[in-house]
């Protein structure tokens, strides 16, 4: 089985509960599906998220991926769609690329 980690692109309010709604058919980096977390804080607050293969964003992948122009391109601008997505309903504060979290 292939371990999955968790990207997070970002935090935001979902005040109106429509955010998932928004992200849904939204392919994140990797392709994978966007997803939100609510956090602990507050309960309108969430995380975007997407699951990606271990194999490519643990940390001795990262620093090779980094280095690959094509790869960059492609998870830079998934990045950003995620982004731009959630920030045309909501204000949203925006992780830094190539944020994940092993679960």
């Amino acid at each position: 089985m292939t371990e999955v980690i968790t990207y997070a692109y970002a935090v935001a309010r979902d005040t109106d509960g429509v955010l998932e709604a928004e992200l849904s058919g939204l392919p994140g980096v990797a392709d994978a599906p966007v997803h939100l977390v609510h956090t602990r804080h507050c309960d309108d607050e969430v995380a975007a998220a997407s699951p990606v293969p271990a194999q490519d964003f643990q940390e001795a992948a990262l620093r090779t991926h980094l280095e690959d122009l094509d790869w960059l391109e492609s998870v830079a601008r998934a990045h950003h769609r995620v982004i731009e997505a959630l920030a045309a309903r909501t204000t949203v504060l925006p992780l830094r690329l190539a944020t994940v979290v092993a679960a």
